[in-house]
């Protein structure tokens, strides 16, 4: 049996006011509605369209997916089939990119070229291959020129591959929760855009500040996904560590301790947190500058941990996790790509040129693992994701990157560089797609170009 989902029109999530001075009492957290597949087969219809949805307590028309501002989690496993069917009920044109699959760009699957017409649909069929890594990845429009007005406006959801921590038995029964972070600005019943960072509201699954609650002890599975447009967040758990087991949805060798996470615009993390004493703590995310030439922006709490209740043992959690495949040894080619931006930042180029989809930038044949030096030679932040497969960080600034895994999302720093290794070697991503700055207003100004991938 096939599951057939439409999430209703009035679905929605409260968003409180985070203009209001006095203190809001926080919501209790909520995890976004699933939507999972069936028997292999998960089958949905997305309608794009404006609708009056609650944020900031107070009614604000935006552009969503069924009405909502945080749309459905959709879950699938290795192997399954994602049937999508997209409704354009905007005045503009849209698509859908599912954002860090290594499935194929042809066609009606993960293709970006691929454009819906305002009251025209289209249906799209992604298979997942069986050995896709399992982990947390998300849905978004990517018409070129739109994609940040439309991400903004609430369109992106999570979309998780099962069994991250399968393998591990001490693991696989922990609770988890899915956070997704997004960011609105809101002028005269509508979201508006200002600049980035300017007036800005913080909200987690569209709530502001809601409280999560945990045992003494108690260790649960956080899966983090920035899936705003263009804000970085820089997050701290008071009195904790984040224990991460996975970034952009590929699971690490090891567990790494870390104090604070950096999500770039794009960017996902999935954590183990095991709570400490009985107290109250803050998910917080620091004030955040991308440069001389960028923007500036203030800090702000995100959620309130509670610790509470009879006290559980700590689980021990694992130092070493599954081996992951080093590619520095692999690598059969080089290249250098240039970010760049003119003064006024109104014009983003890629190696000086603006997107172009009808211009082939960059061919690659299929078996070929390619170290690429991505240089920012702006005075702001870009960061650097390639669609349908992944890399490894080996250098930052000349200085070397110790190996733990792979990612689809990087920093590339201000008037700096870094060194990514770039396996081609999967035949379901032959054909042709695009890598960009994931800052989507950066993307929408031309910092975008083309690959294909060739037998």
């Amino acid at each position: 049996m096939k599951l057939r989902a439409v999430v209703p029109l009035a679905l929605f999530v409260a968003v409180l006011d985070a203009h209001d001075a006095a203190p809001v009492r926080p919501d209790t957290f909520r995890d976004p509605v699933v939507v999972a597949s069936r028997e292999g087969v998960l089958e949905l219809t997305l309608t794009a369209a404006r609708a009056a949805v609650s944020v900031a307590g107070r009614p604000v028309i935006a552009a969503t997916y069924n009405g909502s501002y945080v749309p459905p989690t959709l879950r699938v496993r290795p192997g399954d089939t994602l049937r999508l069917r997209l409704v354009n009920g905007l005045d503009d044109e849209t698509n859908l990119h599912t954002h860090g699959l290594s499935v194929s760009s042809l066609s009606r699957s993960d293709n970006v070229f691929l454009h819906v017409a305002p009251g025209r649909a289209q249906d799209y069929e992604i298979l997942i291959p069986s050995t896709h890594p399992p982990g947390l990845y998300w849905y978004h429009p990517h018409p070129h020129g739109r994609s940040d007005d439309q991400v903004r406006n609430g369109m992106s959801g999570a979309l998780i591959v099962e069994g991250l921590l399968d393998p591990f038995p001490e693991l696989r029964a922990l609770p988890e929760h899915v956070l997704l972070l997004k960011d609105a600005q809101i002028g005269d019943g509508h979201i508006v855009h200002r600049d980035i960072g300017d007036d800005v509201i913080r909200t987690v699954n569209g709530m502001l500040n809601p409280t999560i609650t945990l045992r003494p002890g108690e260790t649960q599975l956080w899966r983090i996904g920035n899936v705003g447009a263009d804000l970085y967040y820089p997050l701290t758990l008071d009195g904790h560590r984040f224990y991460e087991v996975a970034r952009d949805g590929y699971r690490l060798a090891h567990l790494i301790p870390k104090r604070q996470l950096l999500l770039e615009p794009g960017a996902r993390e999935e954590v183990l947190v095991q709570a400490a004493g009985p107290g109250t703590y803050a998910l917080r995310t620091a004030p955040f500058s991308t440069g001389p030439q960028g923007n500036h922006y203030t800090g702000a709490v995100l959620a309130t941990l509670r610790v509470v209740g009879a006290a559980v043992t700590p689980i021990a959690l694992p130092e070493k996790l599954l081996p992951v495949a080093d590619l520095r040894g692999a690598v059969t080619g080089r290249r250098t790509i240039v970010f760049s931006e003119t003064e006024d930042g109104d014009t983003l180029f890629i190696d000086g040129r603006t997107f172009d989809p009808g211009r082939t930038d960059t061919r690659v044949k299929l078996g070929a693992v390619e170290e690429w030096t991505v240089r920012n030679e702006s005075g702001e932040l870009h960061d650097f994701h390639i669609h349908q497969t992944h890399f490894q960080v080996t250098e930052l600034n000349g200085v070397p990157q110790p190996f733990d895994g792979y990612a689809d999302i990087v920093n590339v720093p201000v008037h700096g560089a870094v060194k990514l290794i770039i396996p081609f070697t999967d035949p379901v991503i032959v054909g042709r797609f695009v890598y960009h700055c994931h800052l989507l207003s950066h993307e929408d100004k031309g910092m975008m170009a083309t690959i294909e991938v060739t037998p």
